[in-house]
């Protein structure tokens, strides 16, 4: 092997079990959880997903549900609009349509900032969204599937650690928009969340105390 023998990187692959409705596993460039072996020659936190039918992120739970976190190892998460302390990141949507590149494959309604600073995209053709350091960013929509959709994103810094994310774990989620998602059986919507989120947002704010 040659000089650039490591610069050849083999990706992490996270699979929810059970697989979420709507999204197909995630390949990771990066350290996503601390312990993990990872190059860090390369200066950037790489995630790559595919969606693969309607979904959202960073949605919240709607008014009723018990709020619940995700046990990542290391840290807490949850499905929650998120900021990212310590670096940008830029979201990239792009489409597989191979005969109509300039087609998503889906509707997708992205929020970014809040109160009076928050901005609402619609698209329905290939975009990247811009994050900066400390603004909020989700939920994220994603209606009115007819193509697999890849979303890849990109961190100025190679670790989550690094990244510092933080959920906004007081943000109640919009039933209305939930159910443009999932329909009226509020059962599937458990699925998204498969059976990692074992922990109460009750439990964790105790820990945070």
């Amino acid at each position: 092997m040659g000089k650039y023998e490591k610069n050849c990187i083999q990706m992490l692959l996270r699979e929810d079990r059970p697989r979420r409705p709507g999204r197909a596993g995630t390949w990771i460039l990066g350290q996503e959880y601390q312990g993990q072996e990872y190059y860090k020659d390369a200066p950037n936190m790489v995630e790559i997903l595919m969606i693969t039918g309607n979904y959202m992120m960073m949605n919240g739970f709607p008014e009723g549900f018990e709020k619940r976190t995700y046990n990542m190892g290391d840290h807490k998460g949850g499905p929650f609009p998120k900021y990212n302390k310590g670096c940008d990141k830029t979201m990239i949507f792009s489409g597989t349509n191979m005969e109509d590149l300039n087609d998503l494959g889906a509707h997708v309604e992205f929020h970014l900032g809040e109160g009076e600073d928050e901005t609402v995209f619609e698209f329905d053709s290939p975009r990247a969204v811009f994050i900066p350091q400390n603004v909020r960013y989700g939920p994220i929509y994603i209606t009115n599937f007819h193509k697999d959709v890849m979303v890849t994103n990109v961190y100025t810094v190679n670790s989550k650690a690094a990244a510092e994310v933080v959920n906004d774990f007081e943000f109640v989620g919009d039933d209305a928009k939930i159910k443009a998602v999932i329909g009226d059986d509020m059962e599937a919507y458990k699925k998204f969340y498969g059976s990692d989120p074992v922990d109460p947002i009750g439990n964790f704010e105790k820990q945070l105390a």
